[in-house]
């Protein structure tokens, strides 16, 4: 879309430009430069599309709604915010964890002003939920084999974080089977799928989608996670594989 197009639907769903900054995660400053034609980086353009690309939208007569009378945003107890569209759905938004701050983000992701600092991610959904929900941009290409189940380099996952009482439970690894994973072994988190949780021994076995031998799957004890973070969304990079 260009600055015109962004102004017209921005206009058609009632939107002032401070929502629709509040939507994608920018300032009302941002939204003003996009409408002016400025250029639009890829991951504001994707939340742009979701958020002013709805169906039919042309044929409403609608207002920006709002999901608690008086607020222009539900929170949840984490911090995850949950804006009303006007097709009923929810718009998600949750902060990113790109490259240069994966490394201290655990320590750092209770944080308030370490989480304002940070880009944000959205999705849609049908309702605000509970729980922390957190993004991840993947760096690596250990799940990228070619497939359609791939998830490349550059993509971003949605996560929720397993809370580390339930980690005794079976995890829910068929329902979810991709994880971001925090170990004491590295500062940066891992992206692996989990194909066994013996609970009596207390371990997982981690599995890369990528076959190269480097890539061999290996057990993991549970003494040995930080975090467990189960990926709910995978937003797929279009670039071309890089090997990592």
């Amino acid at each position: 879309m260009d600055g015109l197009e962004i102004k017209k639907r921005r206009e058609l769903l009632g939107l002032t430009q401070k929502e629709l900054a509040d939507l994608v995660g920018a300032s009302r400053e941002t939204i003003i430069n996009y409408e002016k034609g400025r250029p639009i980086p890829r991951s504001k353009s994707e939340i742009l599309n979701k958020v002013l690309l709805q169906e039919s939208v042309e044929d409403k007569n609608v207002t920006h709604e709002q999901v608690k009378p008086g607020n222009e945003a539900f929170e949840n107890k984490n911090g995850n915010k949950f804006i009303e569209l006007p097709n009923g759905q929810y718009y998600m938004l949750m902060p990113l964890a790109e490259f240069n701050v994966q490394a201290g983000f655990l320590g750092n992701y209770q944080d308030a002003d370490f989480l304002m600092d940070l880009g944000h991610h959205g999705i849609l959904v049908d309702r605000p939920y509970q729980g922390r929900y957190v993004a991840f941009r993947v760096n690596g290409d250990s799940m990228d084999d070619g497939s359609s189940n791939a998830i490349a380099r550059n993509s971003i996952v949605t996560t929720r974080e397993l809370q580390r009482h339930h980690w005794t439970d079976k995890l829910r690894y068929r329902d979810f089977p991709y994880w971001v994973i925090y170990t004491t072994q590295s500062k940066m988190p891992l992206l692996k799928e989990i194909i066994e949780h013996n609970t009596e021994e207390g371990y997982i076995v981690c599995h890369s989608l990528n076959d190269s031998p480097e890539f061999t799957d290996f057990k993991l004890s549970l003494n040995d996670v930080q975090a467990l973070f189960y990926v709910i969304d995978v937003n797929k990079s279009i670039s071309k594989k890089v090997n990592y």
